[in-house]
């Protein structure tokens, strides 16, 4: 269990001694404290949802920044606005990378040009998938990954400050501990209008004070954003997740067979991140699904996130191999055109994955909790709402679930409403109208800054605790050890010699590596990092 009483406390130390830094004119080692701070506090590991305090912090180093002139702006286009994207990692998995390589192609009134912050993390899994080049160059715009060091973050916020100088609109598409863009924006680009888009909802993130407007992707709760987030409610607008709609699909009949089934088979899908699926002492996914696999013998779970291991493991053991976890994959249009029905994760929600699916006709069940601290763990979005089964306890799911499986003709009904909202809000002009409102009212807005003052608001709840389970599975036990090795570990040694103890003294894991001499410590760490990429590709 969780003491978030002693986390804050530490996380508050932790600034002050991020503060000190700057007093002290260390900005580099400021700038890096606030980096491990920022992903301290993720998910919700010290019971806040943002940190007001630590945004200032950014917004003071941001101006001691050395402010490079712009680049030129290129000559005039025929479309006029330019749109910013700003992605921390660009890959070919998760929400927020569709999200701005559909925006790119579904916007055509608009140049849109993309800016990724901390790829070179993930250069050894990833490459940046091209589908983002094709789009904006399509536009007219660019892809440009930040060739700077992430070692040096105030090197970074330059380079990606003159590109934001040259554009219109910024758009922030932001891992929650993304400090980059702030550090960028909090000086030099009074000019730039920027949106910030909440892909994050549910957990702590960092960003508000440089955005003109922050942008929801469903409907939110006054009382959280505001006693929570410490945000302003002036203008909350939303924008649904854009879709790109199938025109033509397999026949549902045809795609089973090449996966090796019959037609009378009745095939669930789920889609989801492998720690969506489980959190201790809430109710888990394969928990409510089972027993009916269990009971419906004609009945197929294909999962794809999940691996063939653990939990998975015995139930597919348990079904005599009918729960089928494929990992991951990109590709999964077969696996759409062939499914029955759609089965979101649970606990926690995967929202895109919901609306792909019901875009492509399956009808949708979820499971949203009763307890009102908890539902932003569970599923919703425009056109979502009057469409999708969901249910709010463990027999009203297994309910719906069997009436799903044992009645077609209430399947085929569900999966064509589910279709038509979702295309409806989604897709196509409409989705085009509800950006184009937003770019207009954006220009209206003259004041940056969607944080209503410079205090910590510490109240955690249920939320926070499963939060916290949750992602204690991604996370594990090593991770702030690894955190403070990261952040640094980087910073000249008597700087890191320094912070690393003095870290030690208000309550945080002694990283031993950053107490080395540089000759030593980079050896290991050299070696270390041949041994993280040969086990990655034995692996892979």
């Amino acid at each position: 269990m969780t003491n978030f009483n002693a986390a804050n406390t530490r996380f508050c130390d932790l600034l002050t001694l991020a503060e000190d830094c700057y007093q002290g004119g260390d900005f580099l080692a400021a700038a890096r404290l606030v980096q491990f701070a920022a992903f301290h506090a993720f998910p919700a590991n010290v019971g806040l949802f943002g940190s007001p305090r630590l945004e200032q912090l950014l917004l003071d180093i941001a101006k001691r920044i050395p402010n490079a002139s712009a680049d030129s702006k290129p000559a005039a286009v025929e479309k006029s606005r330019h749109v910013l994207h700003v992605l921390s990692y660009a890959k070919p998995i998760g929400g927020d990378s569709r999200f701005v390589w559909r925006w790119m192609q579904e916007d055509i009134s608009s140049r849109h040009s993309l800016a990724i912050t901390l790829q070179s993390d993930i250069k050894d899994t990833y490459d940046v998938p091209e589908i983002f080049v094709k789009s904006a160059k399509q536009s007219g715009g660019f892809v440009k990954v930040l060739s700077s060091p992430t070692s040096n973050p105030l090197d970074q916020a330059l380079e990606l400050r003159r590109l934001c100088q040259n554009v219109d609109v910024v758009v922030l598409h932001l891992y929650p501990y993304d400090i980059i863009p702030v550090l960028a924006l909090g000086a030099g680009c009074n000019s730039v209008r920027v949106l910030f888009i909440n892909h994050s909802d549910h957990t702590f993130w960092v960003g508000a004070s440089v955005a003109h407007c922050v942008v929801h992707l469903r409907q939110q709760w006054s009382d959280f954003l505001r006693k929570r987030r410490g945000l302003r409610l002036e203008y909350n607008p939303i924008l649904p997740i854009p879709i790109v709609p199938m025109h033509t699909s397999m026949p549902r009949v045809e795609a089973k067979r090449l996966l090796g089934y019959d037609s009378d088979v009745v095939l669930l899908l789920t889609i989801a991140s492998p720690f969506k699926y489980f959190a201790t002492n809430h109710i888990a996914f394969l928990d409510l699904v089972v027993p009916i696999l269990i009971d419906f013998p004609q009945t197929v779970l294909i999962a794809v996130g999940p691996e063939a291991k653990g939990a998975w493991l015995s139930a597919s053991s348990q079904t005599n191999g009918r729960v089928v976890p494929l990992g991951r994959r990109w590709d999964n249009e077969i696996l759409y055109a062939a499914a029955d029905i759609y089965l979101d994760s649970v606990p926690f929600s995967s929202i895109t994955s919901l609306l792909e699916a019901g875009s492509h006709e399956i009808p949708l069940l979820g499971y949203s909790p009763a307890n009102l601290d908890l539902k932003l763990l569970g599923p919703g979005a425009p056109g979502l709402e009057n469409t999708m089964l969901m249910a709010d306890d463990a027999e009203s799911y297994k309910s719906m679930l069997v009436k799903l499986i044992s009645d077609e003709a209430f399947r085929c009904q569900q999966g064509r409403s589910a279709k038509k909202e979702i295309l409806s809000l989604h897709t196509g002009i409409n989705w085009s109208r509800i950006v184009n409102d937003l770019y207009q009212k954006l220009e209206k807005i003259d004041d940056r800054g969607c944080i209503l003052d410079n205090i910590d608001t510490f109240n955690p709840g249920e939320l926070d605790s499963a939060l916290v389970q949750l992602y204690d599975q991604v996370q594990g036990r090593q991770h702030i050890r690894q955190l403070i090795g990261d952040y640094i570990g980087t910073l000249p040694y008597r700087s890191r010699l320094t912070l690393t103890w003095q870290l030690y003294l208000i309550g945080f894991d002694l990283c031993y590596l950053n107490l080395l001499p540089p000759a030593v410590d980079g050896l290991i760490r050299f070696a270390g990092r041949r041994v993280k990429n040969t086990l990655r590709h034995i692996f892979s």
